[in-house]
């Protein structure tokens, strides 16, 4: 069986799929849900919102947070709802692991 996970990480599309075996398989929506444009856009929203929490120049990199405590709360809150669709919505033949309580 495949396992879904919501990952964020840098730049990289925030679902990733492992194989049986662990390894990872894709960056992406699984086949089934690839038609899922609502859920994609949610998904791609909430990497972008992570990505600008990051300064990236040519001298520097670092996470530089969240503007606020209520921006912070706000995209922890769609993370979950994110989640909680992707549960909703998980394909024969894959496991959701749990998503991290917080970024």
């Amino acid at each position: 069986m495949k396992t879904m996970r919501i990952q964020l990480e840098y730049k990289c599309y925030p679902v990733w799929i492992y194989d049986d075996e662990g390894l990872v398989e894709d960056t992406a929506l699984p086949p089934e849900l690839a038609n899922d444009h609502e859920l994609d856009e949610r998904l791609r929203s909430l990497q972008d919102r992570f990505d600008a929490t990051y300064v990236d120049t040519a001298t520097d990199f670092y996470n530089k947070g969240f503007a606020s405590p209520e921006d912070e709360a706000a995209f922890e809150s769609d993370l979950k709802v994110a989640v909680a669709e992707l549960a909703k919505k998980c394909p024969v033949g894959y496991t959701l692991e749990s998503a991290p309580s917080s970024i």
